[in-house]
């Protein structure tokens, strides 16, 4: 990748190495004017192994997130590149009609479609071999229908290429095992196949296949097969001399393309691509071609795709990487208050809290660097594992295959970024444990409970009022709900405060704030909607997911942890009476309460990871509910069929009176076509909009007549979506577009707008259109059409429908000729074997190269990449999970040694070492549980909200939550916790009475 968080990926990484040298320099000063404080705080890391790895563990896993998330957006860049390169070959850029109208059959003849040999000339003379190119030659591409009658086998797109007998010189020669090939020694009447055609064909050298064309059929002697070469052709090709492609597609001397290879090889030679551009702008000004840098076009996209993937993970992981900040946070609390007696001993003896501070950050620092090299190591690990699940969901993507690629430069980026972050967190840490009381620290005493009383407070309490009052003034202008929220959220922590401060009881203050926060931003929507005039049309985005777990993990956590003694006597009540349970639950349920601060932040990881799990299951469990209806999602047809402009269907019913392959027109319940044409578009009326390059889709009656996609927005002139849809046919300039073309004011998409091009003044959310015009213009007589927009069809219907669609006389207006159909929709009578009919329909259009699909298994196909991607997104989050396992595994061996005393009096006054044991899991049960709890509920609560926002963009979403899976969830982390606190516990279980009572 070239970039991250909007920045070059080089300077992002000489900055971080700079600052991580920095500090590491300043580390290494004061470690060397403090050796025996260094000595010190860093001889705890090598007495305790076991609990250090642990620690390691833990402080590891936002390293472990960032540094798996740059591996996957590392593999997806280099895969794409390699695709490019694989593609392309030596072609750089390539000289070309300005639009795609050379596949339209109706434009043929027609002289200004063709490069000429003067053009080429020109070209040739401006750029100079050995200057910035070391290939240029002319060429034929064209996709034309190909069969082999005899087994009426065919190829609705076999790519023509037509080559010039110095092709092989600069460009990628075509390769067979036993030698190359060489286009000079064609025939008029020969061709050499790649592989893959010769394959699909079921032909090999020596055999004849028919090619139509706007002509008729040609026969054409297979030469050979070649394996390597042929670039820039993609999939199934077939390679003829330029004179023989000339002659097929009576272009006389002319040729549709001009391939230019820049200096150096693969993509080096992309470097030049805005050179050579520049060089070819006053050649080419004025005329209809126009050079493309198309391997740079796809250098860049495989920028923004790895972007998207990295993005994506990086935010979805989020939660996790919030969940170690605390989880570093917690293990110094714990750090401290284990040697709490050592601290205090060290201020008496003269010791300074700046003294205490750089203890701290000396052992924390070693800790921040050991962890960030496992991370980062363990993260292309886990990268690596997730690439190949990855490689599932892209398998079926053509000319593309997912190639695991780990680039050093993104290591150590992660790296650095994680040990930073730990590094900082853990000063603030050490910052927090200097501020003891010395003889407090030196008996052991606990420190008094006055933090929020004092004036500082005061002042910072009453400044976060005001700001949260700023803030929500600004939501509600701006219309913004995360503005809102976030505003809101301040008063409502601010307000409690100031009230205990003012002597409000503890319990009633955070009571309040918690309720707040989760009010805020987990109550139903209906509750905003009518308390906040206008609150529907309010704007928002990905970020209130953050916001939104965030406050209400907080809210939750600080209800319950001062609502505790209610909880305890809840639980003692209720399982206090269990013959041998009292002793250890007492002890399993007041210990963590009275560490507040501890549980809290154990409590807080532990539900946060929970709530993403279970969010994430519910979300998907219930978007699985709209894929159990193939219909509405393939808009109520069977069969797709698709055949290329060469050779198009005249009449569907005339060609199957014509066949014998065992289907009639009165077979099919319904048959409908698109017909294609690029052109410019733009939104009319707004003078700083662009033309943007899309696709026109104009439809028959057939199609218009039978559709079923309901409409998620439509024209208040129109009553009903069926009058919408024959709006399309009756009236001109009018047009349907999918709802991927409409913003959304609140959107949880996390890859950004669904198409580049999106309408101004229109939302889904609205309740009507009007006046919306789009304009559409050719680019080639420069005429213009403004269609109106009359409908938005939903967000379901992706699969199998995009783009702008209008009528067929309306795209035959624009275009100023007329576009054959290309794509067939077939509907079937019910029970009809639609698998067979797909097959009799491809024969009977055999002349056609008709090329057909059952839409069932495509949406099937779609919706399984989809659900691979899903996963393994749901995976990613529960890496999340190590964090509060960790946590508690972190607070149980913490536990043995600060409790040792206090194992060895239980001990004493009769307590077994089962019991013993027992209370420890008890200890992790509750917490677990607890988090468990919150996590669920928080995660129910939330998912159901967001369920009704996609449910607006997608009919037929019906919240369901996967009970069997949530539960899975909670089992699988209770006993993970368990199991990592099973070794903490046994090994306290262990501990002598006398001994432990002796311990110092």
């Amino acid at each position: 990748m070239k970039t991250l968080f909007g920045m070059p990926t080089e300077s992002l990484l000489v900055g971080l190495t700079v600052a991580l040298i920095l500090g590491l320099g300043l580390l290494a000063l004061a470690a060397w004017r403090n050796r025996v404080l260094f000595w010190i705080g860093v001889r705890n890391i090598w007495r305790r192994p076991a609990q250090t790895g642990l620690i390691v563990l833990g402080l590891m896993l936002a390293t472990l997130l960032i540094s798996s998330a740059l591996v996957t957006g590392d593999t997806i860049s280099y895969s794409i590149e390699n695709s490019a390169v694989n593609i392309l070959g030596e072609t750089d850029l390539i000289v070309e009609a300005k639009t795609q109208e050379g596949t339209n059959p109706s434009a043929a003849g027609k002289g200004d479609r063709f490069i000429q040999p003067q053009m080429y000339a020109k070209v040739a003379k401006a750029l100079k071999k050995g200057d910035l190119i070391d290939g240029l030659t002319p060429a034929i591409q064209e996709n034309l229908p190909a069969a082999v009658p005899s087994k009426r086998i065919h190829l609705p797109n076999l790519q023509l290429l037509g080559l010039a007998d110095d092709y092989a010189e600069s460009f990628d020669a075509l390769q067979t095992e036993r030698g190359p090939l060489t286009v000079s020694a064609l025939a008029s009447d020969e061709a050499y196949l790649s592989a893959d055609a010769a394959k699909k064909l079921k032909t090999k050298t020596g055999k004849e296949i028919d090619i139509f064309t706007t002509s008729g059929p040609k026969t054409i002697s297979v030469a050979g097969v070649y394996t390597e070469g042929g670039k820039p052709a993609t999939g199934p090709a077939m390679v003829m001399s330029l004179a023989a492609a000339q002659d097929l597609l009576k272009m006389g001397e002319g040729f549709n393309t001009i391939l230019i290879s820049g200096n150096g090889e693969g993509l080096a030679g992309a470097e030049h691509s805005n050179s050579i551009e520049k060089r070819l702008r006053p050649v080419l000004k004025g005329t209809r071609f126009e050079v493309d840098p198309t391997k740079q076009e796809a250098l860049d996209q495989a920028e923004e795709e790895s972007a998207m993937f990295t993005g994506v993970f990086l935010v979805f992981g989020q939660f996790s990487m919030v969940a170690g900040i605390m989880l570093i946070f917690l293990i110094f609390v714990m750090l401290a208050a284990e040697r709490k007696t050592e601290l205090g001993v060290i201020r008496a003896l003269g010791g300074q809290r700046r003294d205490l501070l750089k203890l701290f950050v000396f052992e924390g620092a070693l800790y921040a660097l050991l962890a960030g090299i496992v991370g980062a190591v363990a993260g292309v690990g886990v990268g690596w594992l997730m690439i190949k699940v990855m490689a599932q969901a892209f398998s079926g993507v053509d000319n593309f295959t997912l190639t695991f690629y780990s680039n050093p430069q993104s290591t150590m980026i992660a790296y650095a970024i994680g040990a930073i972050t730990t590094f900082l967190i853990v000063t603030i840490s050490a910052w927090r444990v200097g501020r003891i009381n010395i003889v407090r620290a030196i008996r052991d005493l606990p420190e008094p409970l006055k933090a929020g009383r004092s004036v500082k407070w005061l002042i910072l309490l009453a400044a976060t009022l005001v700001l949260g009052i700023l803030v929500t003034l600004s939501g509600f202008s701006s219309e913004q709900r995360g503005t809102l929220g976030l505003g809101l959220s301040l008063i409502v922590i601010a307000a409690p405060l100031l009230g205990r401060w003012l002597r409000l009881p503890d319990r009633t203050a955070f009571t309040l704030a918690g309720l707040g926060l989760i009010t805020i931003w987990l109550a139903p929507e209906s509750l905003f909607t009518a308390l906040v005039p206008g609150y529907a049309d309010f704007a928002g985005g990905l970020e209130l997911f953050f916001m939104a777990g965030i406050a209400g993990v907080t809210g939750a956590v600080w209800t319950v942890m001062y609502n505790s003694d209610i909880l305890l006597r809840g639980v003692t009540g209720l399982f206090g009476r269990l013959k041998g349970v009292a002793p250890i639950l007492k002890i399993a349920v007041n210990y963590p309460m009275k560490s507040r601060v501890r549980t809290g932040l154990a409590l807080s990881m532990f539900s946060l990871v929970i709530f993403t799990l279970v969010f994430m299951s519910a979300l998907l469990g219930s978007i699985n509910s709209i894929y159990q209806d193939t219909d509405k999602l393939s808009g109520g047809f069977d069969i797709q069929g698709i055949t290329g402009y060469v050779n198009p269907v005249d009449s569907v019913e005339k060609t199957l009176a014509q066949n014998d392959q065992g289907i009639a027109f009165d077979d099919l319940d319904a048959v409908g076509s698109f017909a294609m044409a690029p052109a410019k578009i733009r939104q009319a009326g707004l003078k700083d909009k662009k033309w943007s390059d899309y696709v026109l889709h104009g439809i028959d009656t057939g199609y218009a007549d039978n559709v079923n996609y309901g409409l998620q927005l439509r024209s208040k002139e129109y009553k009903s979506d069926r009058a919408v849809w024959q709006a399309l046919i009756e009236e001109p300039n009018v047009a349907v577009v999918h709802a991927g073309l409409v913003p959304a004011k609140v959107n949880f998409s996390a890859g950004g707008p669904s198409e580049q091009w999106q309408l101004d003044g229109l939302y889904r959310e609205d309740k009507k259109i009007s006046d919306i015009y789009i304009q559409a213009k050719n680019e080639r007589t420069g005429k213009t059409e403004n269609l109106k927009v009359i409908g938005v069809v939903n967000e379901m219907s992706l699969g199998v429908f995009n783009g702008i669609v209008t009528s067929q006389a309306t795209i035959d207006e624009v275009m100023d000729t007329k576009i054959p159909p290309t794509v067939f929709w077939f509907k079937l009578p019910a029970g009809a074997n639609v698998d067979k009919s797909a097959d009799s329909l491809a024969k009977a259009f055999y002349e056609n190269g008709m090329e057909t699909e059952t839409l069932k298994d495509s949406i099937e196909e779609t919706i399984g990449a989809n659900q691979i991607l899903n996963r393994l997104l749901q995976g990613f989050m529960a890496l999340g999970l190590v964090v509060g396992i960790a946590a508690l595994g972190v607070i149980a061996a913490r536990s043995v040694v600060e409790r040792r005393r206090q194992i060895g009096m239980i001990r004493a006054i009769g307590f077994h070492r089962g019991m013993v044991r027992n209370a420890f899991l008890l200890e992790t049960s509750f917490v677990a549980l607890l988090g468990i709890g919150v996590g669920s509920i928080l995660g129910l609560l939330l998912s159901e909200k967001v369920a009704g926002f996609m449910a607006k963009d997608m009919p037929g979403l019906v919240y369901q939550v996967p009970w069997l899976e949530v539960g899975a969830i909670a089992g699988l982390a209770y006993a993970a916790a368990l199991l990592t606190t099973y070794l903490p516990a046994r090994q306290a279980a262990k501990v002598y009475p006398a001994e432990a009572l002796r311990y110092e």
